[in-house]
């Protein structure tokens, strides 16, 4: 039996080195080949979106080529325009202009970022973005109602249409839209 152990072991070593040998000739996954310079491309057309306020075709460029590529650096610029759009909202809703706020963070919560890999790199969440959006919605439907209440019902009506720009479903400004409007007509009818 001992003559046996050293070609057992010479033969299992051979099995071994020729297993090897035949796992690195197995074709490799190949990194995922890049357009040169799709990273500035992609940010310098996101960005000339987001100079023209338009959000969503700003966050939409990015998310293509996100999907497409998988790249860290269009990972990076992705969170980058993410948060240059919250900090633009953040902005209008600190200066009470609660429409532009509103849809900004509407663009932000329905382009699905707070759901992607990295999600965990921005300082927004979907529970941020409802609030504010609520928010801009609340501030709208009062600064209506203060109209309304000054018997100016075409500016309540014309402020709550703003916020049925991003706020589509909400029952209550649809009621005091509704509302004003049969008051509009009725005061027309009287003149």
């Amino acid at each position: 039996m001992r003559a046996s152990g050293p070609f057992q072991r010479a033969a299992l070593w051979v099995t071994v080195i020729m297993l090897l040998a035949s796992c690195s000739s197995l074709p490799r996954e190949r990194p995922r080949e890049r357009e040169p310079g799709i990273e500035s491309e992609t940010a310098k057309q996101a960005q000339q979106q987001f100079a023209l306020g338009k959000y969503k075709k700003a966050l939409e460029i990015f998310s293509v080529a996100y999907d497409k590529h998988h790249d860290a650096d269009l990972r990076h610029g992705y969170v980058k325009i993410g948060e240059q759009i919250r900090a633009t909202a953040d902005a209008a809703y600190r200066d009470g202009d609660f429409a532009e706020a509103g849809s900004a963070y509407v663009n932000l919560f329905e382009s699905g970022i707070t759901t992607r890999d990295f999600a965990q790199t921005l300082s927004f969440d979907d529970d941020y973005l409802s609030g504010r959006i609520k928010a801009c919605s609340n501030a709208l439907l009062e600064m209506g109602m203060i109209k309304y209440r000054e018997e100016k019902i075409e500016e309540a009506i014309a402020v709550w249409k703003k916020a049925l720009v991003f706020d589509v479903d909400n029952r209550n400004i649809r009621n005091a839209i509704d509302t004003a409007t049969v008051q509009l007509q009725q005061l027309k009818t009287l003149k």
